[in-house]
């Protein structure tokens, strides 16, 4: 298995394990916010590092595999992203069709 996909993976299960249902049954209104604020914080780190390693590459300080490395663990944390904001949108939308 290559690295990128190794890194794209803990990142994948990073995220699952912040939404597991068992967690959040466990967590107080305080922890569940900190929860998401660290993912939100996690997923822009990753940006972050796609930014820097593209910008050393283009001063020649970082080879092409550093750069489609930190591509592929951002595609799959953008994938993730979308996925948790699909599966909320649904969530809201199902209970929309709820009767009062």
């Amino acid at each position: 298995m290559e690295a990128s996909a190794l890194g794209a993976l803990r990142h994948y299960q990073a995220a699952q394990k912040s939404i597991a249902p068992d967690q959040k049954a466990k967590l107080s209104g305080t922890e569940e916010k900190s929860k998401l604020a660290q993912g939100v914080e996690e997923f822009s780190k990753v940006f972050e590092d796609v930014e820097k390693t593209a910008q050393a590459a283009s001063v020649g300080q970082a080879d092409a595999h550093s750069v489609v490395e930190a591509l592929a663990t951002a595609e799959m944390a953008l994938e993730t992203a979308v996925t948790v904001r699909n599966r909320v949108v649904e969530a809201y939308q199902e209970l929309l069709r709820m009767p009062v």
